[in-house]
């Protein structure tokens, strides 16, 4: 396809908790986001734990697959719109029935990938986030989602290990179903069972020794947004100070749903996550003994744009 003429393209990330959208222009010469929208999925609606799509999930992703396709349209139109399925939906028994229905209905083809490749999506995006940040040690990146959360090791240039892991947050939560504060013991199981889970990462992180941690996606949004309110700056990436982030957990772990939801920065779609996304992030970096953290406002939807990008203008 030549892309001499601007061509507008929207790529879709579907997640188990929200449906991301990220609309760009095109051309041989730029890439250019136009708008980005993101609204509740709840793809795990009716238990993740069941390892099926229930159908109240069907109808909650059609309601944002509705509202997403009303923004394309309300912003122009996309001359191609390319949605990718993470893990509730490529984990579900029903994944193809799912896969289907929406594309039958919508006119779009959902691509279903595999962790690797949501691993290799977010490296992109994270990646384009830190331009303006000096490259000096090997780095962690963590993307925290609700059905999986993607690691990746790199010394800046490349990918030097990744992986996804199923222990993304909403998964958690069914797991460990406690009401709040959230219980000490409870605290103490978790951090025990993802500290097994990821043995593998504190194998290669022996190896390649990372010192920084990069973590993207809604639950790191989310701690930028709490610990700056709105005194932020609008960019890419921030740092999170580590001791603001501490602070942070120990407030979230004493704090019931209805303190968290008065906190200025709490997004309501993560009000029931962030408390274990906070313990999970402490742990890693107390493990791995990192205190330097960034946040990425880039992550798997900015890696498909790119990748979809240079496609289209090696097509030229």
């Amino acid at each position: 396809m030549n892309i001499k003429s601007k061509k507008k393209v929207a790529v879709l990330d579907l997640g188990t908790n929200v449906f991301n959208l990220l609309l760009a222009e095109v051309s041989n010469e730029s890439c250019t986001y136009l708008k980005e929208y993101k609204c509740s999925s709840l793809i795990g609606a009716g238990g993740l734990s069941k390892g099926r799509i229930s159908d109240k999930a069907f109808t909650t992703a059609d309601e944002a697959f509705s509202r997403i396709m009303s923004v394309i349209k309300e912003e122009g139109g996309a001359d191609i719109i390319v949605p990718y399925a993470t893990s509730a939906i490529r984990d579900a028994s029903n994944c193809d029935e799912f896969v289907d229905f929406f594309n039958s209905k919508y006119g779009f083809r959902i691509n279903v990938i595999s962790g690797e490749k949501e691993a290799g999506f977010i490296f992109k995006g994270i990646m384009l986030s830190l331009k303006d940040i000096e490259m000096r040690k090997n780095m962690l990146f963590l993307d925290i989602g609700g059905g999986s959360n993607e690691f990746i090791i790199t010394d800046g240039n490349s990918p030097l290990w990744k992986k996804s892991f199923p222990i993304g947050m909403a998964r958690m939560r069914e797991k460990y179903n406690y009401s709040d504060p959230i219980p000490l013991e409870i605290e103490s199981d978790f951090c025990d069972f993802c500290e097994t889970t990821l043995n593998e990462l504190w194998i290669q992180a022996d190896i390649y020794k990372p010192q920084i941690l990069v973590g993207s996606s809604g639950s790191f949004d989310t701690f930028k947004d709490l610990i700056f309110g709105c005194e932020y700056y609008n960019g890419p990436s921030i740092e999170l100070p580590y001791k603001a982030f501490i602070d942070l957990n120990g407030v979230l772990k004493a704090s019931t749903m209805a303190e968290r939801l008065k906190m200025n920065g709490m997004s309501q779609i993560r009000v029931d996550y962030i408390v274990l996304a906070s313990i999970l992030v402490r742990m890693i970096t107390e493990k791995l003994g990192i205190q330097e953290i960034y946040q990425s406002s880039y992550s798997l939807k900015e890696g498909a744009m790119q990748e979809l990008y240079e496609s289209l203008r090696m097509k030229k």
